[in-house]
């Protein structure tokens, strides 16, 4: 009986914790990832940042700010404030994306090697297969809001498919590009394999929703590589490389 009473009350903590405190560290990495380049960039002779990546990081720091409140209400029982929030966050989720695909355009738009050993062209895959998911899984969990256990869990896996940008950057501050795809996929299930253990230890199962979604964010990763490197691909991102140069 004790041993029963013991159970259901640690899970009853994991519960309570798990989406407020994985929120915190996917900010904290964030946060980390951007350090040099963005946030403390003031502190080093790096040369300006175009307008549009400003805006950019300013509203993706904005999402990282109001995706940590909206962890904390639910956990103190919130809701109507919460779901009130969900109104400027549905909002903030257009500006994500829409100032996510400029800055891949911008970004697209400055000829140097990138991790992948092909050229930021080329490379435009990486920052449009974290938008993509992102741009799906936001509106799937607004669809879904009255069913909170998908809601959560598409809003969790929507902010871990944006790591990748912020993986990156630590990756070249560790001076680990030579194992970039093994490091950025061993991230992605580091956060997806978190996930999967918490429903283990609530429910005993996995709901489906971390159970697929996980591994695919997962695979998304090589998938990346090999559309990067392929001359199908070439043309499209040499087309979008124009597309910033314009906007340059």
């Amino acid at each position: 009986m004790h041993h029963s009473i013991a159970s259901d009350n640690d899970r009853a903590t994991v519960r309570r914790r798990f989406y407020p405190l994985i929120a915190m560290v996917l900010a904290t990495f964030v946060v980390i990832g951007f350090s040099r380049t963005y946030y403390l960039r003031f502190l080093s002779d790096r040369p300006p940042l175009h307008a549009i990546l400003h805006v950019h990081g300013l509203v993706f720091t904005a999402w990282l700010a109001l995706f940590i409140a909206q962890t904390q209400l639910i956990a103190r029982r919130r809701v109507d404030l919460h779901m009130k929030l969900g109104v400027a966050g549905a909002v903030l989720a257009v500006f994500v994306v829409a100032t996510g695909l400029v800055s891949t355009l911008v970004g697209a738009a400055v000829p140097r090697m990138t991790q992948l050993g092909v050229t930021t062209a080329q490379a435009t895959i990486v920052p449009l297969v974290s938008i993509i998911p992102f741009a799906i899984l936001v509106p799937a969990a607004i669809a879904w809001r009255r069913r909170p256990s998908l809601h959560k869990r598409l809003m969790l896996l929507a902010m871990i498919s944006m790591l990748g940008p912020p993986t990156a950057r630590l990756i070249a501050m560790l001076g680990g590009r030579e194992h970039a795809l093994l490091l950025q996929m061993g991230t992605i299930a580091a956060f997806v394999t978190a996930c999967l253990v918490y429903d283990w230890r609530k429910h005993r199962t996995v709901h489906p929703v971390f159970a697929i979604g996980g591994p695919v964010l997962v695979l998304l990763w090589p998938a990346r590589y090999v559309i990067a490197r392929s001359e199908a691909w070439r043309p499209i991102g040499e087309w979008i490389a124009e597309w910033g140069r314009q906007l340059g």
